[in-house]
């Protein structure tokens, strides 16, 4: 019979207690079920032989059959993106994509199910591994859910983790809890229908089950993002954003709020932008003048949040490129300036007309080198 602990209502510490225990019955093998953001899981360690053993269960199938909307009914739960994407064989080409989803995507309910590396990791279950090796099929999550995430820590072990199904209350079914030693009960999950999960291809991706995450917002987090930086987020990287836009538009022969389905987000910030300021007038005027209406603009600041989730950070000059890696190192390989040959879009800002146009002019001068090159691996 499994232990049962109710952290409905708990405090901190009441949880952390039974994190600590979950952990303690993981280390010994034992299966627990814990709560998670879209449903409950029985889990277990990866490196446990008997823990892998009771949870493969070979009368299940292996894998959805095609055309199916289930689950997978093992997924790889990490603390975070290397420590999964480094047990998986990415292709070259798929590689920016799944670090974008990666990026964007986790912590959450979301998995990605990629093909496995020739090499099983160490201290992994063996029949765990060859099952990963013959279906070819690894599903993998960073989970963001405290008490996962607490077991993870205090674990030092991926998890095994299999979907459980749930009673009308959204409490987990007594009925798939039958090999647990423990059971963390949490009422219902924040979001219902489970793990969405993205298939990832050698050709691209797609959702194989649509859960908490729709289909839509992943489509969305699959496109590439381009993100102009200057200083105010009022002159130059609007101009950039604008131009840019019916640039892109233009050669890939679509309206500009077509561009998302075209793969592409477009936006714009400042590295010491208030919220809520408009473009200047100036600004507006030269953008005007090229056939772009932008009045509607708004600045915003270049948050963590951003940084993190861009693919290109462009930069008007050498001290926005300098600012961001101070701030964000990890963004090295995704911070470049505008001006190809190194040199600064001066600010316009307290110039007269003419020195707004001319600034224009220079943007624009450069946005089609950063086109074609995104068309170019877009399309290859």
């Amino acid at each position: 019979m499994a232990e049962v602990l109710d952290i409905r209502g708990g405090d901190e510490q009441a949880v952390a207690r039974a994190v600590t225990l979950a952990a303690e019955k993981v280390a010994d093998g034992h299966l627990v079920v814990i709560p998670d953001e879209a449903g409950y899981h029985m889990v277990g360690s990866s490196s446990h032989p008997a823990a892998a053993e009771s949870l493969l269960m070979p009368t299940d199938p292996i894998e959805p059959s095609a055309g199916s909307n289930a689950q997978p009914d093992l997924v790889v739960l990490g603390p975070d993106a290397p420590s999964l994407l480094g047990l998986a064989s990415i292709p070259t080409d798929s590689d920016e994509l799944v670090q974008r989803l990666a990026r964007r995507c986790w912590p959450a309910p979301v998995v990605m199910d990629l093909a496995p590396r020739a090499t099983p990791p160490n201290n992994c279950s063996a029949s765990w591994w060859t099952r990963v090796s013959d279906t070819q099929r690894l599903p993998v999550r960073v989970p963001a859910h405290e008490v996962p995430r607490g077991l993870l820590d205090l674990a030092d072990t991926l998890l095994l983790a299999r979907p459980l199904d749930l009673t009308n209350t959204g409490d987990p079914s007594p009925d798939s809890c039958g090999s647990a030693s423990l059971i963390l009960q949490a009422g219902p999950s924040r979001f219902a229908g489970g793990d969405t999960t993205i298939r990832i291809r050698k050709d691209g991706w797609e959702v194989t089950h649509e859960g908490a995450v729709g289909a839509a917002t992943v489509a969305r987090m699959a496109c590439r993002a381009v993100v102009f930086v200057c200083t105010g987020n009022t002159c130059r990287s609007p101009m950039a954003e604008a131009l840019f836009r019916k640039m892109l538009a233009e050669q890939l022969q679509c309206r500009d709020e077509e561009l998302v389905d075209r793969g592409f987000l477009v936006g714009s910030a400042g590295v010491a932008a208030y919220g809520g300021s408009p473009i200047s007038l100036e600004a507006a005027e030269s953008l005007r003048e090229r056939g772009i209406e932008f009045a509607s603009h708004v600045s915003q600041p270049l948050t963590a949040e951003l940084a993190v989730q861009a693919d290109h950070l462009v930069t008007m000059t050498k001290g926005h490129r300098d600012s961001i890696l101070e701030a964000w190192p990890d963004a090295a390989s995704r911070v470049r300036l505008l001006n190809v040959n190194g040199a600064d879009i001066d600010d316009p800002i307290g110039g007269s007309s003419a020195v707004y146009a001319e600034c224009c002019q220079a943007i624009q001068s450069h946005l089609q080198h950063l086109i074609d090159e995104l068309i170019d691996d877009s399309s290859g």
